[in-house]
C-alpha cells in the first residue's frame, strides 16, 4: 500500500498487479509505504478502512481517494499459478510445480486449499458488508491508463519497471465447463473488472 497525504491518495497493493514495481517507482514520492510481509504490503480495503483510515484522516481535511488495479480474473489466477511454480518457493505446500493450470483452478474452486489459497480480488477491494470500497479501479491490462492518471495526480510522469514477474509457462486455457463454473463463482470479480477504467 502506498499513501500520499499531499496528493490525497491511497493505492492498495492488489497482489499480482504490479505492486512491487509501483512500490519501487513511487516510494520516494509518497508519505507511507507498507511493504515486506505480504499480509501488510497487501492490506485489503476493509483493514485499511478499519485501522488506517481513521489515523490518516486525522492529518487531512479532505478525504483520501483510494484506488486499486484489478486484473482479468482468469489471467490473475494464471499469474498466481505461474508465480507459485517458480523454483525455491519458501513453502512447498504452496508450490504448483507439477500441477497444471486446470488442477490449480479446480483446487481454487474446491475451497481455495493450498496451493490455490489466493483469495479474491473482489473481496480485496470491498467493505466488510461486500460493497465496493475503493473509489476507482483501473485495469491492470491497461497499466498505461493508470500510470497516465497517476502522473497527472502526482504532478509528474510515472514509469515503472517489471519487478517480481511470474515465470512464463503454460496456457491459461480451461475446459469449457470449468471456465463456466469459474465465471459463475467469480461473477463479482468479473463485474468489477468489466466496470474498471481502461
Amino acid at each position: 500500500m502506498l499513501v500520499s497525504i499531499k496528493y490525497r491518495l491511497v493505492i492498495l497493493a492488489m497482489p499480482k498487479c504490479a505492486s512491487t514495481s509501483l512500490e519501487r517507482a513511487l516510494s520516494g514520492r509518497v508519505d507511507l509505504v507498507l511493504r515486506g510481509m505480504p499480509q501488510v504490503k497487501h492490506t485489503p480495503y476493509r483493514k485499511y478502512d478499519r485501522f488506517l483510515r481513521p489515523y490518516l484522516d486525522s492529518y487531512t481535511k479532505e478525504p483520501l481517494e483510494v484506488v486499486s488495479l484489478i486484473r482479468e480474473p482468469v489471467d490473475w489466477l494464471h499469474s498466481w499459478w505461474r508465480y507459485r511454480g517458480r523454483p525455491g518457493i519458501p513453502d512447498p505446500a504452496n508450490s504448483t510445480a507439477g500441477m497444471n493450470f486446470t488442477a490449480f483452478v479446480e483446487a481454487y474452486l474446491d475451497g481455495q486449499r493450498k496451493p490455490a489459497d489466493v483469495g479474491r480480488q473482489a473481496r480485496f477491494v470491498s467493505t466488510a458488508d461486500e460493497r465496493l470500497g475503493v473509489d476507482r479501479l483501473f485495469r491492470y491490462e491497461r497499466l498505461e491508463v493508470f500510470l497516465d492518471w497517476l502522473g497527472a495526480r502526482l504532478n509528474g510522469p510515472v514509469t515503472i519497471g517489471h519487478e517480481n514477474r511470474s515465470p512464463h509457462k503454460g496456457s491459461a486455457e480451461l475446459p469449457k465447463t470449468l471456465s463456466a463454473e469459474l465465471r459463475r463463482e467469480l461473477a463479482r470479480d468479473f463485474e468489477l473488472y468489466e466496470g474498471a477504467t481502461g
